[in-house]
């Protein structure tokens, strides 16, 4: 069968509003107080460069990435996954304006992987994927759907 591939954005973009970086800011600038309070100065430059880098990342725009289902693995952007890395596959339609594939990966530091579909038949792509992989009901994990709510 011949290869899949389609663009789509890396993710979802999420408007923020003026309270979420006020939200950010309060929370950064009371544990940076209470990391000084406690004598742990480097844990206070931690969070600094981890809010200046959420900062800096918050405002920037989703890339658009090629998503390339071939013989060898999935390819989204400059990243392949192997079939060999992959344990199983899950095409989440639940929702029609949000239609991803979920890979659980091998690997324990990176158990599932989020890939979006657009601009193609999903009921394709599963069947593309049924020749590659086993089909297993998966879910995003709890900690980003929280992530996904606070507007990450």
């Amino acid at each position: 069968m011949n290869n899949i591939s389609w663009y789509a954005f890396e993710y979802k973009k999420r408007e923020k509003t003026v309270d979420w970086y006020w939200a950010v800011i309060i929370i950064s600038i009371s544990i940076i107080v209470i990391s000084v309070i406690l004598h742990n100065i480097l844990f206070a430059l931690v969070i600094i460069l981890s809010v200046f880098t959420l900062l800096m990342y918050s405002r920037r725009d989703p890339l658009m990435v090629e998503v390339d289902l071939g013989e060898k693995g999935i390819r989204v952007g400059k990243d392949l996954y192997p079939y060999l890395s992959l344990e199983a596959f899950w095409v989440d339609s639940l929702d029609e304006d949000d239609l991803k594939i979920l890979l659980k990966s091998k690997k324990q530091i990176m158990p599932i992987i989020s890939v979006p579909i657009s601009e193609y038949s999903h009921e394709d792509v599963r069947n593309f994927l049924l020749e590659k992989l086993e089909e297993k009901e998966l879910h995003e994990p709890l900690s980003q759907k929280v992530m996904e709510k606070l507007g990450f």
